[in-house]
This record gives C-alpha cells, structure tokens and sequence, in this order.
C-alpha cells in the first residue's frame, strides 16, 4: 500500500483519469501546475502513464520534433486501425508528397470560394429552420449540423441521413475507447465511399473527392485506399472539432453583455473575436504523441515508448508567452497560438474553421434578434476534446437573410 502511495504521488491529479473524466476544472488545475512552475508533468490517461506538457515554449519545440516526437508514431497506434494510413501516419517525404496532393483543396483561395458557394447558404438555411420558435440548442440545431453539411457538401457526397453521418463521425473518434464501434463505423463509411470514389475517377464532379483523386505531385497520385483515409479523416476531423469551437465560441460571446452589440457595429472585429476564442477554447486541449525515443526536460524525465499529451490549452494560456492569460482579448496577436499546432503537421483545416466560425457568428448575431443564453454560460466537458456539447439559446425572432 504504501509504494501504491508513493507512486501516486509522482502524478499530477492522481485521482483523475484525463483520458476519460469530464474535468470541468481543467482550466483552473492546468494554472494551478503551472503557477508551481511545472512545465511537464506524469497524468494519468486512459488507465496509463502519460505525461502531459503544459508550456508554450516545450509544446512549440515539441511540434517542431520529429525525432522525439514524429506524428507517425501516435496515429499508427490510436488512428491507423480505424482511418487508415493517413496523412498524420507519414513523416518526411512520404508526408510531404501525400499532403501537397490534397493541400491546394484548403489553401484560402480555395475556401473563399467554398464559403460564399456552399458554407453561407448552408448557414442561413439552418438558421431558417430556427423560424416559429424562440428556444433550443444551438448545439444539436445548428453548431453539430453545420460542419457535417459543409464536409459533405465539400465532398460531394449525399447527406440526407444527418443522424448517420454523425453516428459514423462519433464512430471513427471513438477507437481508443470503444474499438468495436469505432471499427463498425470504419466499415460503413468505406462500403459508402467506396463506390463514390470509383465513380469520380471515371466521372470528376466539381467536388473534393474527385480533386484529390485526380490530383498529381512529382508523379504520385492517391490510390483508393489512400483517398479512403484521408476522407475517414477529414470526415471526422472536420465536422467534431469545429462543431465544439463553434459553440465554445457562441458560449462566451453570449455570456459577454457588450460583445454582441460591439460585433454587429463593427464587423471586422469578428475574425479577431474568432481568433481569441480559439486561443482561449481550443478544442483539442491534450493531443495524444507518443515518443519511441523518450527525452529529458529540466522537471521530468520521459522514458521510451511513452504517451505524451501536447497540452495545447495550457499552453496557449501559458502566462510567459499571453499576460492575463485568462482575459479575453481580441487584440492579441493571434500567431502565437498554437490552436492548429505548427510544423509539418500544422491543420490543413485551419482556414476553413475559421470561415465556418466566422461566418456563424455573424449570421447568428445578425439573424437572431434578442439572442441570449437564459441558464447563464454553460461549462465544458472532457480534456481531450473539450467544448460545450449543449448549449441552450433563446431569441426573439428570426430576421430574414
């Protein structure tokens, strides 16, 4: 009993599994480690050792490693079983290669054109759908339906049945907690995609799929397979994390008594107000790695063939790096976040996020007259994909698009 005692007391929070408890606080025990001055420290993690790093400078220089911490070596063990080999599997060359075939899809250009064609009519048709009512969820109404609509949209593929689309997204995100489902969902997007994906090689449609499946790069192109894991992760990728940014988004905006008014009288404030959400409400707040190497900080000592947690929301509340971390400011330079990490592996996605919420916020604010939360903010849940996941609003009419 008393060496079970002492090792507990080489973790940080030892009463708390991070991999799977809800964590309500987790803002507040990632300041408290820090305030002691801890930069790295061993948690517990889906009933393991891991250990998590909490500062901007550790977590920079860590996404800029690919020896101690290639991307490969995680998504090989929690992703490939489920998503395939895809882009976050491949390190140097192979990397390089995969991502330019399906990169040009999600330069800005690129998604200033999907956002006026395809992400703001979407948009305005959800918040249409709001019409006779004056209370829901914007969660379940409008945050968790609109970047399903978007991928699908981006992707060509049918979306009449919403509630599977997101049943298969919450599968493939599942593997690391519940293989089996996560495996069942695996299959059914592929025997979906599949023939989708045979069609636009011999027919190409103004569509992502028959970009990337036609798309060539120093003589490589994608096989079926390859196209197949990028969608298994795009599709999941896409539509759970910006569906929790968008409401941890709405969540603050609306508990501001000032901001709503000052966003609709001055407009180009909402990218700053989008930027400084995701700084402060990142959805990935830990990033599973995994070192084969290990490596040695100045406060722990990480042996090989361990799980490391990027700490990407302690991080970018770091008080060396962000004064006032907990302030909301919309001011602050936004390239110090590391929201959509850095390096070689930095999100392709990062753009199209940010039209999503950009957009959302706008229409919302400008549709929905008298929009307000009637239980006050709401709190969020879970330390690796953190956010609100029911977000009750109220409003007084539906303004016309």
């Amino acid at each position: 009993m008393a060496a079970a005692t002492d090792e507990a007391l080489d973790y940080a929070y030892p009463e708390i599994d991070f991999g799977t408890a809800d964590v309500p606080d987790l803002e507040e025990l990632m300041a408290q480690l820090q305030a002691q001055g801890k930069r790295v420290v061993r948690i517990r993690y889906i009933g393991q050792p891991a250990w998590l790093i909490l500062r901007h400078k550790e977590l920079y220089d860590a996404f800029m490693d690919s020896v101690h911490y290639p991307c490969s070596a995680a998504h090989l063990r929690h992703s490939s079983p489920v998503m395939g080999k895809s882009i976050l599997c491949l390190d140097g060359d192979e990397h390089r290669i995969k991502r330019a075939l399906v990169a040009n899809a999600f330069l800005p250009s690129a998604v200033r054109g999907y956002t006026e064609r395809l992400l703001r009519p979407i948009a305005n048709r959800l918040i249409d759908g709001f019409a006779g009512r004056r209370e829901l969820d914007l969660v379940a109404e409008y945050t968790r339906r609109l970047p399903v609509l978007v991928i699908t949209g981006l992707l060509g593929v049918p979306n009449e049945n919403e509630r599977r689309l997101i049943e298969w997204i919450e599968g493939l995100f599942s593997y690391p907690w519940d293989p089996e489902l996560a495996l069942k969902a695996k299959e059914e997007v592929t025997a979906f995609f599949l023939p989708i994906i045979h069609a636009r090689r011999a027919e190409p449609h103004d569509d992502l799929i028959s970009l990337i499946a036609a798309a060539e790069f120093e003589g490589h192109r994608l096989t079926d397979e390859e196209v197949l894991a990028f969608v298994r992760l795009l599709f999941p990728a896409g539509a759970d994390t910006t569906y929790l940014a968008l409401g941890s988004m709405m969540n603050h905006v609306l508990s501001d008594v000032e901001l709503p008014a000052r966003l609709q009288a001055e407009p180009a404030l909402t990218a700053k107000v989008v930027d400084e959400c995701l700084r402060l409400y990142n959805t990935t707040a830990f990033l599973p790695r995994y070192t084969e190497t290990g490596i040695d900080y100045e406060d722990a000592r990480i042996p090989p063939n361990s799980w490391v947690l990027f700490g990407i929301r302690p991080a970018n509340r770091d008080p060396e790096v962000f004064p006032e971390p907990e302030r909301f400011d919309p001011a602050r330079d936004r390239r110090r976040s590391l929201t959509f990490s850095v390096g070689p592996h930095a999100c392709l996605g990062m753009h199209l996020a940010r039209a999503e919420m950009n957009v959302s916020l706008e229409l919302l604010l400008k549709r929905l007259r008298g929009l307000r939360l009637p239980d006050g903010q709401v709190p969020m849940t879970n330390a690796v994909l953190r956010g609100v996941r029911r977000l009750p609003i109220a409003y007084d009419e539906v303004l016309p698009a």
